[in-house]
């Protein structure tokens, strides 16, 4: 349901209720979501990336037979491609029976895919290598679920000021997961008596974070805004009172709304573009450095571990596991969460992109140089590590939280994401292909290209999102929209106008003295209103807006313009007419101008307490503007009276023309409360 169809589709008590939710402060129940939901970043975390310190303990004692070169891509990658998957399929059910209803579900998949992992043997005709691949796509498909679903129960639950914060501190858990993988490794390895037991453990207690914490996502309620998509405002209002602790209630059923698909691709498609594409070239990027960080570190020389056998490999590699993630990985997440909301999620991602192109291209010009300076090396490294983590890593998890509309929220999350993982098989399955024919150097001036073109990516087709409610990022409510993207401009153009008007009143006041000044002056500020409206055009073409948005838009900044275009027409008859005295009518005038012009811009300042279901203030300045236009339409017929008992035909015509033009201002600024009338009737809560 779209105001084109008759009504306000978000409504005033959902607008009321997500505005309270909007501006509350972070609460206990949002760290203790984060907790919920970072948990399974946590898990996701440890078992995508425990694999790259796994493999070499399955090369030593299946290497040759079970684990030739295919059979190793295929493992590497299989958890991968059970994330696309996941991404897809829990991102549309997200959509379709709530986020709540299948969020445990993803953790449960995860869990059995673990412990079905950790208990791989041969199966028929299958060896225990195939068994544990497609263990691995099962824990995929939950780790793949967790994506949309967390980012979006996390955006749809926060304020609008600490959205990026908390979503990007749930995300940020995956730097814990990448330590606990590294520990538990050492520790198998170690503590273990044989290495077939060692690899089971590591990859079944993957299980454990899962399952202490499926239970505590059973008990979250449902995103308000999911309840509000579905017409059930009362759902909501409970859900946002126990969130903020403010009394909230619903005064009026709700109803349902879903954009249909079609319009769905149509209007957000180059916001799936952006998104999927940003993803998927930091996945190749980031996943080829992070899966067989292992196999680079080894190649460089790093602790001798070429020459090691499978335990002394396993630890010197997941020594420099521990050393990049705490020294680079971890603080990256954290910079993030720190910055993402101050400086925006638009400059997070392509500086990160950007850093990372820089790094890779001087590894790959300069490779064989600074191997030999090993510490100048790893810091170079290493900021490949912090800047995914500080950018793009944390960003492209955010923004498709943010940009798609409720009803498409996770489907659209899961796209990008699956588009993410998509790029993430790819890099693993090419790595040892390319890197075998062409040499490390080479790959990563491959990867330099890739950031550079995600860079690209970030700046043509992603908008900044930070300090802008949902339902204003997403679209999806168009008077958020209009008061949140275009309030500025009106307001700076009634300025404008009030400004035109008091230079009107001053030339009225006195027209004999520097009447040419003060008409050019008044001509002067007629230009600039008109590049003020040039500029609201611009932003209507340049911003993906609903057709509702774009003529409401459209016409309050047409008729504020020809307010000024009046303003400017009677300053011109002042000098074409040679007036040089004043005169009391003129003044009763220019006293109606200067008042409805400042209520036109009190208005304007009144389309935020409608955004908040309070119009009274709008309908004071919409009841005062017809007061006094009525009162110039009585002044112009009194002087028309009067003039017409003139002899002096020219004098008629000329005042005439002067009077009626002066009354026609008033007229302008009613045109713009019928725009607050029409806004007023859509918008405004019902009886």
């Amino acid at each position: 349901m779209s105001p084109a169809d008759g009504g306000d589709r978000i409504g005033t008590d959902a607008r009321r209720l997500l505005h309270t939710l909007d501006t509350a402060r972070v609460q206990r129940f949002h760290f203790r979501t984060i907790v919920v939901a970072g948990m399974g970043f946590f898990t996701d975390a440890y078992d995508l990336f425990v694999i790259s310190l796994v493999l070499p303990i399955l090369v030593g004692l299946y290497g040759g037979v079970e684990l030739n070169a295919t059979a190793l891509g295929l493992l590497a990658s299989s958890a991968l491609l059970g994330a696309a998957v996941g991404q897809l399929l829990f991102g549309w059910l997200g959509d379709r029976l709530g986020r709540r209803r299948v969020y445990a579900v993803t953790l449960s998949v995860m869990a059995v895919g673990a412990i079905g992992s950790a208990l791989s043997e041969p199966i028929g005709g299958l060896s225990a290598v195939a068994v544990l691949t497609l263990w691995r796509f099962v824990l995929g498909v939950g780790v793949g679920g967790d994506y949309p679903l967390s980012a979006t129960i996390m955006s749809e639950y926060s304020n609008v000021q600490s959205r990026g914060r908390l979503v990007a501190m749930v995300f940020a858990m995956q730097g814990f997961g990448l330590l606990a993988g590294a520990g538990v490794s050492l520790a198998a390895v170690y503590l273990l008596p044989t290495l077939d037991i060692a690899w089971r453990v590591i990859l079944g207690l993957g299980s454990v974070p899962a399952l202490l914490t499926i239970y505590f996502r059973t008990r979250l309620p449902e995103t308000p805004r999911f309840s509000l998509s579905q017409g059930d405002v009362g759902a909501a209002a409970a859900t946002v009172g126990s969130i903020t602790g403010a009394a909230v209630t619903a005064s009026a059923p709700g109803r349902s709304y879903r954009v249909p698909l079609a319009q769905f691709l149509r209007t957000y498609g180059m916001l799936i573009v952006g998104t999927a594409s940003a993803w998927f070239l930091l996945d190749v990027a980031f996943y080829s450095t992070s899966i067989f960080n292992p196999l680079i570190l080894k190649d460089i020389g790093f602790g001798g571990a070429s020459s090691l056998a499978i335990v002394a490999q396993v630890r010197e590699l997941a020594l420099g596991n521990v050393l990049i993630a705490l020294v680079a990985a971890v603080p990256g997440y954290w910079a993030a969460v720190a910055l993402i909301d101050r400086l925006g999620r638009r400059p997070l991602q392509y500086l990160g992109f950007g850093v990372m192109a820089a790094a890779f291209l001087f590894l790959s010009l300069d490779w064989t140089n600074l191997i030999g300076v090993l510490p100048v090396f790893l810091t170079i490294y290493g900021l490949t590590f912090f800047f995914a983590n500080f950018g793009p890593n944390t960003t492209t998890f955010v923004y498709p939280s943010e940009v798609f509309p409720t009803s498409y929220r996770t489907t659209g999350h899961g796209i990008a994401a699956a588009c993410g993982k998509t790029g993430a098989v790819i890099a693993v399955a090419l790595f040892p292909t390319l890197v075998l024919a062409y040499g490390l150097p080479r790959f990563i001036g491959l990867l330099a290209i890739v950031s550079f073109l995600g860079f690209v990516v970030t700046v043509a087709l992603l908008p900044e999102t930070a300090r802008r409610s949902l339902e204003d990022a997403s679209g999806e409510d168009e008077l958020a929209v209009l008061v949140r993207r275009f309030s500025t401009y009106l307001r700076s153009l009634s300025l404008t106008i009030a400004q035109g008007a008091g230079a009107l009143q001053g030339l009225l006041a006195d027209p004999g003295t520097d009447r040419d000044a003060k008409v050019a002056r008044i001509r002067a500020i007629e230009h600039e209103a008109d590049e003020e409206v040039h500029r609201i055009f611009i932003e209507l073409n340049n911003r993906r807006l609903s057709p509702e948005v774009r003529a409401d838009v459209g016409h309050l900044a047409s008729a504020l313009d020809d307010i000024m275009d009046g303003i400017e027409s009677v300053s011109a008859r002042v000098r074409t007419y040679r007036l040089d005295r004043s005169r009391p009518e003129l003044a009763r005038f220019a006293e109606i101008v200067i008042a409805c012009v400042g209520q036109v811009g009190e208005g304007i300042l009144g389309l935020d307490d409608l955004y908040r279901g309070a119009p009274a203030s709008l309908d004071r300045v919409i009841v005062e503007v017809n007061r006094l236009e009525n009162e110039a339409d009585d002044l112009l017929r009194d002087l028309l009276e009067q003039l017409f008992l003139e002899r002096d035909a020219v004098e008629i015509l000329k005042w005439k023309d002067f009077y009626e033009r002066l009354e026609l201002i008033t007229d302008r600024c009613e045109d713009v409360t019928d725009v607050f009338q029409d806004l007023k009737v859509r918008y405004a809560p019902g009886d």
